[in-house]
């Protein structure tokens, strides 16, 4: 059930250039959120400007609950955005749309089963669910939210961490180290070779020694570039991993009225067109459900 709040800012930290972290204040929020879930946020009073959606990167649950979001400065409502101050009030509505499934509710395929029977005959009634976490530059905000709570049930996190610079990583990681100690390890790669491995975060899948990481994964959960999701989709069905993607673009209305998020669902060839909406529907879909660009804006 959404919730539309009357939100105090809490803090608001410039983390890297062009790029925000904002804890508001938002109890009934704050404990209603599941990971891969988003807030819209409507950026200054009295603007003419529609609510703009953020994904939630971190709860805060205890008296007064808040919510924090990263955010990169991208347009108007985000450079509005990037000048409120402690004290400010926000209009912010959610949790909304559907978000990540956890492991509790996850079953294996046969086949994962009896693989993983075989490769661990002695550990498989007793070890730990063991996630995937792959993010591409902002989109390891919704991550690092589940992360934590995968942290919190007493789960293994893998997460492949991918940015253009180390600078960029520093908050994300802060909240990811801030979890039960052996509970996440984090793989990290740059573009400019400032931090971890040099190259796409996709190189870790392959690359060592992240690589060497996943032979007992479970579940991989995907946020960032499409291109980027579309290689650890593929990545995931080569190795019969189910897994589920949180998707990043333009949500208007947030509550699936306007229509404007819709995207095509997978089909079988010849089939009608189906469509879905990111906003109500998603935005996390599992593997195999939506139609993926998996070519760069500007490079069709």
């Amino acid at each position: 059930m959404p919730y539309l709040e009357t939100a105090d800012v809490l803090r608001q930290d410039c983390v890297a250039p062009g790029l925000y972290e904002l804890e508001l204040s938002a109890p009934q929020i704050a404990v209603a959120a599941v990971p891969g879930q988003f807030v819209h946020i409507r950026v200054r009073p009295g603007q003419p400007l529609l609510r703009r959606p953020f994904s939630i990167c971190d709860v805060g649950t205890n008296v007064g609950g808040s919510v924090t979001i990263l955010y990169g400065v991208r347009g108007v409502g985000t450079s509005l955005l990037s000048s409120v101050q402690l004290g400010d009030r926000l209009d912010v509505m959610g949790p909304l749309g559907k978000g990540f499934t956890l492991p509790e509710s996850q079953s294996l395929s046969q086949s994962q089963l009896k693989s993983q029977l075989q490769s661990h005959p002695q550990q498989q009634s007793s070890r730990s669910p063991h996630a995937l976490l792959v993010g591409g530059g902002l989109g390891i905000a919704p991550l690092v939210f589940l992360a934590r709570m995968l942290a919190h049930n007493g789960h293994r996190a893998t997460v492949f961490y991918g940015a253009n610079t180390a600078c960029e990583m520093q908050a994300a990681l802060l909240r990811l180290q801030a979890s039960q100690e052996g509970s996440i390890q984090v793989f990290t790669t740059t573009l400019d070779g400032s931090a971890g491995h040099t190259g796409f975060v996709t190189d870790l899948l392959t690359a060592e020694p992240s690589a060497s990481e996943l032979a007992d994964i479970d579940f991989i959960y995907t946020c960032g570039p499409e291109p980027m999701m579309v290689a650890v989709e593929q990545f995931a069905t080569s190795r019969r991993i189910p897994g589920e993607m949180s998707l990043e673009t333009a949500l208007a209305c947030g509550v699936g009225a306007c229509l404007g998020c819709a995207r095509r669902l997978k089909t079988d060839p010849g089939a009608s067109p189906v469509y879905a909406k990111v906003c109500k529907d998603g935005p996390v879909f599992s593997f195999g459900q939506v139609e993926l660009n998996p070519v760069p804006c500007g490079e069709e």
